[in-house]
């Protein structure tokens, strides 16, 4: 009787993610409440508990009395049951984390590569780090080893193309895994931005979570019910090439008025050029320092590239109708302002607005963002697989 094995052996490793979900989301938490957020009987939270419990997942927190009869016993992760490796690779380095259950680092790494450093030189460089922080912990507390790109990135790991790494058919993901044994996943810096937000961050009880990654480019991803979308070919989320100017400048994709063209970090920094009338390439600090200052060319430069950021936010959450957006990358440093405004024009534009808000907000883990995210690519597997 195979079938029905199968059927019993999923429906459990569900039952328990549903239960971690719910600790990592509301914990301290008692196993009444758990059954009420899920829908489960107590019953099949009782064993579900008790085997996150058998991992080490689980630890109890103390109790509570709720009303007449035996206090309730709550529960929280036990953020030293596992540690996973994260790191996100971008055109000029990458940045590599040793981090527990809780996203708390316990060790770093930073690489510098050359731009003409070939695909199998950053990413030895990038193993052996990894080889370094994995040495601290024992082989049953590590989980797994993610690693974020900024491109489209197939299921089994391969970098289809990463435009501003100038990757193509990269198999990024078979050469870690001989590099590196263990669970290991290649993902989309973006996606693994939404991954972060919704493990870790500022979008834990997000049903349906839009996070994008401002900066020289413009990616996005995105978390519907726990589930990461990412699109047939793995590109599903690529929203930095819509077209918001058809008569916009040139993109490094070869079309014309793509939305990273007119909004991204990029975009910014020649508007601040021309703005200032110079020839040399301004920093994104001196633009903040500046914008900050209330200098005429800043505020000019962030208010231009700030209107093709609404637009093409707007778009986005009219397409996919989040309840939360979580701005990231380089250009959420322009913080609060930045948040306020895109948030009142998505708010003002949408096509049932009125009825609900969205909640626009700023990612907790500055440049960290996709590192996290990547590593937490692992969670589910390791959770749903240890004995």
């Amino acid at each position: 009787m195979p079938i029905p094995v199968a059927r019993h052996s999923l429906m459990r490793e569900m039952n328990e993610m549903a239960v971690m979900t719910v600790v990592r989301q509301h914990g301290p938490v008692s196993r009444r409440r758990i059954a009420e957020v899920t829908g489960l009987t107590k019953s099949t939270v009782t064993v579900a508990v008790q085997r996150l419990f058998s991992k080490d997942v689980l630890m109890e927190l103390g109790s509570v009395t709720a009303g007449p009869g035996r206090p309730e016993r709550l529960l929280g992760l036990n953020p030293d049951a596992g540690y996973l490796l994260g790191a996100s690779i971008d055109v000029a380095g990458f940045q590599l984390l040793l981090f527990d259950l809780e996203a708390r680092v316990l060790d770093q790494k930073r690489g510098v590569f050359d731009a003409k450093a070939s695909p199998n030189e950053v990413l030895e460089a990038l193993a052996q780090a990894a080889r370094l922080l994995r040495q601290q912990i024992s082989a049953r507390k590590y989980w797994g080893f993610g690693v974020s790109i900024p491109g489209i990135i197939a299921p089994s790991g391969t970098v289809i193309h990463a435009p501003n790494l100038k990757w193509k058919e990269v198999e990024a993901g078979e050469y870690l895994r001989r590099q590196l044994p263990g669970p290991l996943y290649v993902v989309n810096d973006a996606a693994a931005g939404a991954i972060a937000e919704y493990y870790f961050g500022n979008a834990l009880t997000s049903e349906f979570l839009l996070y994008l990654s401002l900066g020289m480019g413009i990616g996005g991803g995105v978390m519907m019910g726990g589930n990461l979308l990412v699109g047939i070919h793995g590109a599903g989320t690529e929203v930095g090439h819509m077209v918001i100017d058809d008569n916009g400048p040139y993109c490094r994709c070869g079309r014309q008025g793509c939305f990273e063209a007119v909004a991204s970090l990029r975009a910014l920094t020649e508007r601040a050029m021309r703005t200032r009338d110079v020839r040399d390439w301004v920093g994104l600090d001196h633009i903040i320092e500046a914008f900050n200052q209330d200098e005429p060319w800043a505020r000019q430069a962030l208010e231009e590239t700030l209107h093709y950021l609404q637009q093409g936010i707007t778009n986005l959450a009219n397409i996919f109708d989040p309840d939360t957006i979580v701005l990231g990358g380089p250009l959420s440093r322009f913080g609060e302002y930045l948040r306020a405004q895109i948030e009142r024009r998505v708010n003002q534009d949408m096509m049932i607005a009125g009825h609900r808000s969205i909640a626009v907000r700023l990612t907790r883990f500055n440049e960290f963002t996709s590192a996290f995210g990547a590593g937490a690519m692992a969670l589910n597997t390791a959770v749903t697989t240890r004995a």
